[in-house]
């Protein structure tokens, strides 16, 4: 049945892209999908992705892993269309599918059984599953509301993000959304729960991860102001299923609360500035939550330049549980947010427990083209808690090895080309320092990848 799916995937991906050749209506700008103005469209989005990881993997740092391989190439691949139909300016229906596949990963299925969820959650692949599927009512009033399958985003994407590197897409949500807009900005307020992404079972099927009611509003000041954006928020993110294990040992729920602000100014005469804070309280098992965390971006952009270069320093914050013995919880744990590009590309930290200093450069010589340089140095922001690519494996207790984890180079770029195309290409490489050499490994680790991206969208009338 696999070989036949990934045959079938393929077939797809061969048909989309010589009917975007034969007939030319490939898109060479990426347009809203289905945008308003034509009652009814279509649209679709292939991408194919190879990596390879060298003393890595998903779940393990090092030359001798407990899954997988510290040395793996594979194939990823998703494909996602949809229709969408506009009767007029107030209803819009949504009907989309996602399917994604790997080829060469590693692990097995049975590896990414999530004790949280009590099922299997696969970040590489999911069976022809409701994607972008739902129903939104516009211009009800001030408001709009939108019901089903849908993507949240908002704002820097640190605390609410799609997390769409991964092949699957980490967050993917069945919730309902009321935003109101208004001259200045919106305010949006949600109930949703995420889904998990068991390939051997429709999600509609199954339990969903975590349960969420929350806001997130944007607010611009007046110009004499400097224009500078505020925006508030605040979040529930709960799993009621009994699993989660308190420092006591007993087992509980998981029940959390966020309340935070986003406050930002792009572009004053070159000078970017962006600051995320947000408070975390509630419980885990027998455990009262008291946790943090926040992100510090100051940017200059060389507009005079042919080039356009953009240099800026970052640092993110994550607080770190200082005993493991008091009851008390002060792990951060980084809402819904997306971690793709977040803390180094290779993908080896969360927003959990924390320190990162980076600096980047990006460019971009033509319209085509963008490339980017990072550099971050890794820290524990506790050196009693864990480091979280995977916390039961690289832990002390004790804090004798020491809080620096690593440093990280990544090197970026992304060609925009014609009818609907493009390519992401990168490479990073990880100097691991006192603890992971001491908790992990003490070699190197380097990534690589190479990415093909389609967008076509076509009114049929």
């Amino acid at each position: 049945m696999k070989s036949k799916m990934s045959k079938l995937f393929l077939l797809i991906l061969l048909t989309v892209f010589l009917l975007h050749e034969g007939d030319g209506i490939g898109l060479a700008k990426d347009k809203q999908e289905g945008q308003v103005g034509n009652k009814l469209s279509f649209w679709t989005n292939v991408r194919l992705r190879y990596e390879y990881q060298d003393n890595f993997n998903a779940k393990f740092y090092g030359d001798n892993p407990k899954k997988g391989k510290s040395n793996d190439g594979f194939l990823l691949g998703r494909f996602r269309f949809g229709l969408h139909y506009d009767p007029n300016e107030i209803i819009r229906v949504a009907l989309g599918v996602q399917h994604s596949e790997a080829w060469g990963v590693a692990f097995k299925e049975s590896d990414f059984y999530n004790d949280k969820f009590g099922r299997r959650h696969n970040p590489y692949e999911d069976d022809w599953e409701p994607f972008d599927t739902y129903l939104e009512i516009r211009k009800v009033l001030p408001f709009s509301i939108k019901v089903g399958r849908q993507v949240i985003t908002y704002g820097n994407k640190r605390i609410f993000g799609p997390g769409q590197w991964g092949n699957t897409g980490k967050w993917l949500w069945d919730a309902a959304k009321v935003a109101y807009k208004f001259e200045c900005g919106f305010v949006d307020a949600y109930y949703g729960q995420t889904i998990v992404h068991d390939p051997s079972h429709l999600s509609w099927k199954h339990n969903h991860g975590f349960e969420s009611f929350g806001f997130y509003g944007h607010f611009e000041l007046p110009k004499h102001l400097f224009g500078i954006a505020f925006e508030p928020f605040s979040m529930t993110k709960k799993n009621d299923h009994d699993r989660y294990t308190g420092e006591d040992g007993q087992l509980g729920n998981f029940d959390a609360y966020y309340l935070g602000g986003r406050i930002y100014k792009k572009d004053y005469k070159g000078l970017d500035f962006d600051f995320t804070f947000i408070k975390q309280d509630g419980y885990r098992a027998n455990d009262d939550i008291d946790a943090y965390g926040y992100h510090l971006l100051v940017a200059y952009n060389f507009k005079e330049m042919g080039f356009k270069p953009r240099v800026s320093a970052e640092y993110s914050y994550a607080s770190g549980d200082s005993d493991p013995n008091d009851g008390t919880l002060e792990t951060f744990d980084g809402a819904f947010g997306a971690r793709d590009k977040m803390f180094g590309r290779i993908n080896l930290f969360h927003w959990m427990n924390l320190k990162d200093a980076q600096i980047n450069l990006e460019v971009k010589p033509k319209k085509w083209l963008y490339l980017k340089a990072e550099y971050h140095q890794f820290w524990l922001a506790q050196r009693k808690d864990a480091w979280y690519l995977n916390s039961k494996e690289y832990r002390d207790t004790t804090g004798n090895s020491g809080d620096k984890v690593g440093r990280e180079l990544d090197l970026v770029g992304k060609l925009s080309l014609p009818k609907g195309n493009e390519i992401q290409f990168g490479f990073g490489h990880f100097w691991p320092d006192e603890f992971a050499k001491k908790q992990a490994s003490d070699k190197e680790a380097n990534w690589a990848f190479l990415q093909w991206v389609y967008r076509f969208s076509h009114p049929f009338f």
